[in-house]
């Protein structure tokens, strides 16, 4: 169970495809409906072509011989079919470029999205005169390929597996925030519970698969087992339901009125287990790569307040620029017309009582 689970981990970067639908839902027609859709489709044919090809793989092979690198050709080769051997390594060849392509494709988009939140600098969602995110796609093409230039595979797989779990978790987690809001007498209540619930989901997962096997990891994994459950049910007790989809959020008022729209059910049990179980399968990692993640995690979150506070320091800027420029140019325009009533003035001038 230990080795599935930890292949679990490695291999998950396999389900990026439905994430990538989600990346250009903004060129989908009807994305309201058609994205759940593709999202369950794709989800379904991944999981059961998975599933074939380890059934036909480990039914060729013993499973400690199936080649890391090549698996179907080699297996194919080990049993003396040569044309189905050739036939699936260049098939290999050919999906793999694709698979490069989409990837290129899906970054920029990413991007774009980021910066028209104020989360990236401006030039990634700069759009050129044919519709092309063009600097963003240089920029993201060219970081790609130093990377596969100059880092091995086998250092990136779970490092990449693992990024996408904690992507997920932040997903389950955007989701109870735009179905969720806090209580008024206490506006961040949400925000801070679900801080608490991811990191003491992980926490509980990391000593439940690495400490299980002392007396202090069972009764530090049943204590952390019993905050998850509290927080969760803090959250379903005290932050209730929003109205609309969004609360009271801007995005709230983007949404039509009559129109029928995917809403994910048993919120926020859902969104709570599925990030429970990426916790227990980023666990399945090193505690060298766990670290390491959470490192990479470090330095995004700093990143991300460091450029908030720099945008909000710049906005702050503007704001007194336009309030001194606009007090001085109503200064300026009230000394001009005061000064042509005055110059108008010296012909229309009334004539003064004389005095007597």
């Amino acid at each position: 169970v230990a080795g599935v689970m930890r292949g679990a981990t490695t291999s998950f970067f396999g389900y990026l495809g439905f994430d990538g639908i989600c990346c250009v839902a903004g060129e989908a027609k009807s994305p309201n409906l058609n994205l759940p859709r593709s999202v369950m489709i794709t989800l379904v044919l991944v999981t059961v072509l998975y599933i074939a090809a380890a059934v036909a793989l480990t039914g060729m092979q013993h499973y400690t011989e199936i080649s890391p690198e090549s698996g179907f050709p080699e297996a194919f080769k080990a049993r003396g079919v040569m044309w189905a051997a050739q036939l699936t390594a260049a098939g290999e060849i050919c999906t793999l470029p694709v698979v490069v392509l989409i990837s290129v494709i899906l970054q920029p988009r990413l991007q774009y999205a980021l910066a028209r939140d104020e989360l990236l600098p401006p030039m990634f969602c700069e759009v050129d005169a044919g519709g092309n995110i063009k600097k963003g796609t240089i920029a993201a093409g060219s970081l790609m390929t130093l990377i596969a230039t100059f880092v091995p595979f086998e250092d990136l797989d779970d490092f990449v597996s693992a990024g996408i779990l904690v992507a997920f978790t932040v997903t389950n987690s955007s989701l109870i925030v735009m179905r969720r809001e806090s209580p008024t007498y206490r506006p961040r209540l949400l925000g801070q519970l679900l801080v608490a619930f991811n990191v003491v989901s992980l926490g509980m997962c990391i000593t439940f698969v690495h400490g299980w096997g002392f007396a202090w990891g069972k009764l530090l994994a049943l204590i952390l087992a019993a905050l998850v459950a509290l927080t969760w049910g803090l959250i379903k007790m005290f932050c209730p339901s929003s109205a609309v989809f969004g609360g009271n959020r801007p995005i709230a008022s983007t949404w039509a009125e009559g129109v029928e729209y995917f809403r994910t059910p048993f919120v926020p049990l859902i969104p709570c287990l599925g990030t429970i179980f990426n916790a227990y399968l980023i666990a399945q990692l090193d505690m060298s790569g766990i670290l390491l993640l959470l490192l990479y995690f470090v330095i995004s979150t700093a990143f991300y307040f460091y450029y908030r506070a720099r945008k909000r320091a710049v906005r702050s800027r503007q704001r007194r620029f336009r309030r001194g420029r606009g007090s001085y140019e109503e200064v300026e325009m009230h000394q001009v017309e005061s000064s042509e009533d005055a110059v108008d003035g010296e012909d229309t001038k009334p004539e003064l009582p004389a005095i007597t």
